[in-house]
C-alpha cells in the first residue's frame, strides 16, 4: 500500500479541505477534479473514497492528491517538455 498516498488521503479528509485529484477510469482516461473526499471506507475487500459529489474512486485508480503523487508515477510523469 503507498503510505505516502493514503497518508495525504486522510490528511485532507480531517482537514476537510478541497483539492486537485487525478485518477484513472476505468476505460484509462486521466480525469483531475477539484473537490473534497467525504469518506474513504473498504467496499468489495478495496479502498475507495467517496467524494462530495456522490462519485467513488478506487483507491488503486488514484494517480494524485494534491502535491502527493501516487509510488507507480514518478516527477517526470508530471513535467512537459513543451
Amino acid at each position: 500500500m503507498d503510505e505516502r498516498l493514503v497518508a495525504a488521503v486522510n490528511e485532507a479528509v480531517q482537514k476537510k479541505k478541497f483539492l486537485k485529484i487525478q485518477y484513472r477510469t476505468e476505460l484509462h482516461e486521466y480525469l483531475t477534479v477539484t473537490t473534497m473526499i467525504k469518506k474513504v471506507e473498504e467496499k468489495d475487500g478495496a479502498l475507495t473514497l467517496e467524494l462530495v459529489t456522490g462519485q467513488e474512486v478506487l483507491f488503486d485508480q488514484l494517480v494524485k492528491i494534491g502535491d502527493v503523487a501516487s509510488d507507480s508515477y514518478n516527477s517526470r510523469d508530471f513535467t512537459c517538455d513543451c
